[in-house]
């Protein structure tokens, strides 16, 4: 009985790591934001730890890269340097919408939000420009 328990338990660990390399895999890709005050500003999904944002005339690449896929919506972490070059820890909100959309709430210097909210934070909608993950690798060649 207890090595039923123990193969269960290994089981859902591994179906865990599973699921959030799929999830992943859902957004791996390059993401255009859709705003009229930020026109050309996106997210570029290459693997979990390269993610580069481009933004306001600036490219970084993000640090340190968390993506939550067990909260609902997802609990994006990040770290970027500023204009001083000091590291900010960021904290923000993703959501699927379908294949070629999804949502996004930034909050810096201030708490996150469990939802998406209109009260605080940076919303962004953005749209998928690369469909396959083979084309966003071949940029960074």
């Amino acid at each position: 009985m207890k090595k039923i328990v123990i193969v269960i338990i290994i089981s859902l660990f591994g179906l865990s790591g599973f699921s959030q390399a799929n999830n992943f895999k859902n957004i791996i890709g390059s993401w255009e934001i859709i705003s009229d005050d930020e026109p050309g500003g996106r997210l570029d999904i290459i693997d979990s730890t390269t993610i580069v944002i481009k933004f306001m005339g600036e490219e970084k690449k993000l640090t340190g890269c968390k993506v939550d896929f067990t909260k609902s919506p997802y609990w994006f972490d990040f770290s970027a340097k500023d204009t001083t070059a000091a590291l900010n820890d960021v904290k923000s909100l993703l959501e699927i919408i379908n294949d070629d959309m999804m949502r996004w709430q930034v909050f810096i210097d201030e708490e996150r939000a469990n939802h998406f909210t209109t009260q605080s934070g940076e919303l962004f909608y953005l749209k998928r420009i690369h469909s396959k993950p083979g084309a966003v690798a071949s940029i960074q060649q």
